[in-house]
Parts: structure tokens; C-alpha cells; sequence
């Protein structure tokens, strides 16, 4: 998904409303989260969380005991948390993008020591129609699964990363970040997602399936998927 700064998005400058669900992205929050981005606009987080709502950026998760609203994004949310605001890219860029792709997917599936595996990379969006040049940006749907499930074995990993985490639960979910890392390697014209995409659209093209790549170490028996 790419946007332009001046775009308006649910009524508020598209920075501004990308900040917003990029803070929210993935972890549970009351509004008042992101009571500082709203400094100096004069708005309420409140009456931004419900226009946000209202545009299907944004979801109620709960109301706590205390009567405090819980959100989370939905998936046109994460979109928008992914967008991009740089230029547009050429097909041929795209496609040279791609098969980079492809060569970090099968590398990291071919390396026993990694703890997740992909299982199935998908392209949908633009990318698809070979009659739009220049592209916004290349949408990749992921579904990846655990190799290794031990904790201890895990929190070696994670150790052996020497990588400092904010909270806890970045820490456990260094396996997956480092992934989509891998796979992304620093580009933001791929934007990569867990989600189910079929609740976006029903068009999509499978480019990577690890039963069809002989270098990929094979996953567990007991292949449970993330995504889709």
C-alpha cells in the first residue's frame, strides 16, 4: 500500500493516521496510547480511534473492568501501518525485487538452524497486473511455521542474536521479526504480511511453497501455519 502525505485518511493527514495504527499495530491499547501523537491538533484520541473505526482502520478488542476500550487494527489497519510514502517503482524493479526475494526465501529454508521455516509466499495487489507501470510497492502474503519449540533452545537463539528488546514479548517474538527482516532485507517497496489476505482479495498468485523447493530442510510433522 503506498500513500501520499497529503493524503486525508479518515479525516486526518495520512501521516498522522499511519502513526496512530502503527502504534497500535499488534498489541492491544486504550486510546489514550497515543495521546501523544495528538499533541498540538486539538483532537482526542477517543474521537480519533472511533473515525478511525468508522474507516475500518481500527477494532474494539474489550472494555476492561475499569470501563477502559481496548482497540487493535484491523487488517486494512496493518496495510496502512505498512504504507509507504516514497516514490513509485518500476515493473522491472519489481520484478528484480521479487526474485531477490525468492533467493533469501529458499536460503533461509535450506539453514536447519533457523526456528521458524516459510511454509508459502504469496504476491496480490498491483503487482499482479502486468498493465500497471510503474508499481506503489510489491504486497507479499506470509505463512510461516516454528522449527524449533523448545524455550530453552529458543531463548539461546534469541540470546546468540545479541540484540536488545523493549519488552518481553519483542523478545519472544524475535523469531518472527527477524523472518520478515530476512525476507524484506531493508526494502521498503516489499510489504510483507501475516494476515489472512483473503479477507482483502480473493486474487492472489503462490511464487514460494516449501513442498516444492528440494534444498528446504523439511519442516515438523506437525506443521502448525501462522497466517492465513
Amino acid at each position: 500500500m503506498r500513500v501520499a502525505k497529503s493524503d486525508v485518511i479518515a479525516g486526518l493527514p495520512a501521516e498522522l493516521a499511519r502513526a496512530i495504527v502503527r502504534r497500535f499495530r499488534g498489541r492491544e491499547m486504550v486510546a489514550e496510547a497515543v495521546a501523544d501523537l495528538l499533541q498540538g491538533t486539538g483532537l482526542e484520541p477517543a474521537s480519533v480511534l472511533a473515525r478511525l473505526e468508522a474507516s475500518g482502520y481500527v477494532e474494539k478488542i474489550q472494555v476492561d473492568h475499569r470501563g477502559d476500550t481496548w482497540w487493535d487494527t484491523t487488517i486494512r489497519g496493518n496495510a496502512l501501518a505498512m504504507a509507504s510514502f516514497g516514490k513509485p517503482i518500476s515493473r522491472k524493479t519489481a520484478d528484480r525485487l521479487v526474485f531477490k526475494l525468492l533467493e533469501r526465501a529458499r536460503a533461509y529454508n535450506a539453514d536447519p538452524a533457523k526456528p521458524t521455516f516459510i511454509d508459502t509466499l504469496r504476491v496480490f495487489g498491483s503487482y499482479l497486473d502486468p498493465e500497471i507501470d510503474p508499481l506503489g510497492d510489491v504486497d507479499i502474503e506470509l505463512t510461516y511455521g516454528r522449527r524449533i519449540t523448545d524455550p530453552k533452545v529458543l531463548s539461546a537463539y534469541v540470546r546468540a542474536s545479541g540484540r536488545s528488546f523493549n519488552t518481553y514479548l519483542d523478545q519472544l517474538m524475535w523469531p518472527q521479526t527477524e523472518l520478515v527482516q530476512h525476507l524484506k532485507n531493508r526494502s521498503a517497496f516489499l510489504n510483507i504480511t501475516t494476515e489472512d489476505i483473503a479477507l482483502l482479495t480473493d486474487r492472489a498468485e503462490t511464487i514460494y511453497n516449501i513442498d516444492a523447493d528440494p534444498d528446504a530442510v523439511p519442516p515438523p510433522a506437525d506443521r502448525t501455519l501462522t497466517g492465513r
